[in-house]
């Protein structure tokens, strides 16, 4: 028996069908809008609301975490840190000028003139006088700059240098009153007869200067990666001889990267007390970087989205640090190399300090303490947008003024006492299913 389908018969069954559906859209929407803002991550139902349901959890999910000192590598400092801050910090500046060479154009004779006498020899030298949060600026004490043969078959070794700043290898010195060191430009007086040693038997000089201050100061000398230090000299009342910063050590073909970096560097005679065995740190000079990896909990990375992290740290105060009452600004980079590289301190190196590029931060005041709060929004990004495989679940921490700037924090580490240890706090939106076939 064929039954003939009636379409009007029908209406209010479809009527009762839509209006149900309906019903079930609001509650649906109604749903969302109870909950936290999330925008694009809410679940399927309600894609285009603002709200989600967001959950925290608090984890020792630390699994390493250590500090490497050394930054800048020696060369590579830019600028040159010459300090004088009494107990905090003493640094020595090296130039080296490993060619001079033994004759010079004489403007009135066709051929070249050997050098047979040297007149006011100087070393110029460039200032950087730009402010920088957190870094004291220039002295408002007179301050003395002495100047030492620092020539040794020792080549970058401080413990080998330092004994060479001795009077017997004092080269010369002087005396700069505050307002002259705005001035940028300073020279420096060199011995004659040393310059004139040199030139006559081809050998290399080699200049250290050190600061010499009634007060805790420091100066910032531009370094040959933009406008190093110049060897100026006469040999002749009417020719003057420049001289350029040159390093011809290490004599490795191969290290000539090296070589060049060498041709002005920092050495450390006194440096800051580190921390105790059970801190992290980051700061002081030469500068301290930490590296934390996290080993994040498996039911929330597989089956939630992340939207947020936030790193908790207990501070360990460090008074002793330089600037021990100033802030320091602490930025967090991520780790963009994959598992394969296990070496933490090819790790370290690999990041490089960018603070105009960096969206997290913290600062904080060395010798303070408490509980301190890092926000992770910039790495949460990036975790979220790569596999661990290719970006390492870690992170370093850096202070903005590397090399600049020698204070020092101290954070307890994972070794410290449980309520003392670096935790994360972790945001994150559970994966809705809506059990529909």
């Amino acid at each position: 028996m064929n039954r003939r389908f009636d379409f009007r018969s029908s209406v209010p069954a479809i009527s009762r069908l839509l209006i149900a559906l309906g019903l079930f859209g609001v509650a649906a929407l109604s749903a969302c809008g109870e909950k936290l803002e999330a925008g694009a991550a809410c679940p399927l139902l309600c894609p285009a609301t603002k709200d989600v349901n967001l959950k925290d959890t608090t984890v020792d999910a630390v699994s390493i975490d250590t500090s490497v000192a050394g930054f800048p590598t020696i060369g590579e400092e830019a600028p040159l840190l010459l300090a004088a801050r009494g107990d905090t910090l003493d640094t020595r500046v090296i130039f080296r000028f490993d060619s001079i060479g033994k004759t010079y154009p004489h403007p009135t004779v066709p051929a070249d003139t050997f050098v047979t006498h040297v007149d006011s020899a100087t070393v110029r030298v460039v200032l950087d006088t730009s402010t920088v949060t957190g870094v004291p600026g220039l002295p408002t004490q007179p301050v003395t700059i002495e100047l030492y043969d620092v020539d040794s078959p020792a080549d970058t070794v401080a413990a080998d240098l330092l004994p060479l700043f001795t009077a017997s290898r004092l080269l010369g010195s002087k005396t700069f009153a505050p307002e002259s060191l705005a001035k940028d430009t300073l020279f420096l007086p060199v011995a004659p007869a040393a310059v004139l040693d040199r030139a006559i038997h081809g050998t290399r000089l080699r200049i250290g200067l050190r600061l010499v201050s009634p007060t805790s100061t420091q100066l910032r000398i531009v370094s040959s990666a933009t406008a190093g230090a110049v060897l100026r000299f006469k040999p002749a009342a009417d020719t003057a001889v420049t001289v350029a910063l040159r390093s011809m050590t290490p004599t490795d073909s191969s290290l000539v990267t090296l070589q060049g970096d060498l041709r002005d560097y920092v050495i450390t005679a006194k440096g800051i007390t580190p921390p105790p065995p059970n801190t992290i740190s980051v700061g002081g000079y030469p500068a301290r970087r930490t590296f934390l990896r996290f080993d994040l909990p498996s039911h929330i990375v597989d089956s939630s989205t992340v939207v947020r992290a936030t790193l908790t740290l207990t501070q360990y105060p460090m008074r002793a640090s330089p600037s021990a009452l100033d802030s320091l600004g602490i930025y967090p980079f991520a780790v963009t190399a994959g598992t394969v590289v296990t070496d933490i301190s090819r790790l370290l190196r690999l990041v490089t300090v960018n603070t105009l590029s960096a969206a997290d931060s913290l600062r904080v005041v060395p010798a303070d303490s408490g509980t301190r709060k890092l926000e992770l929004v910039n790495l949460v990004r990036i975790w979220r947008n790569t596999k661990p495989e290719l970006t390492q679940r870690a992170l370093v921490l850096a202070i903005g003024e590397e090399g600049v700037n020698p204070a020092i924090a101290a954070f307890f580490a994972s070794e410290a006492p449980i309520d003392l240890r670096p935790r994360l706090q972790l945001t994150y939106v559970p994966k809705v299913t809506l059990g529909l076939p």
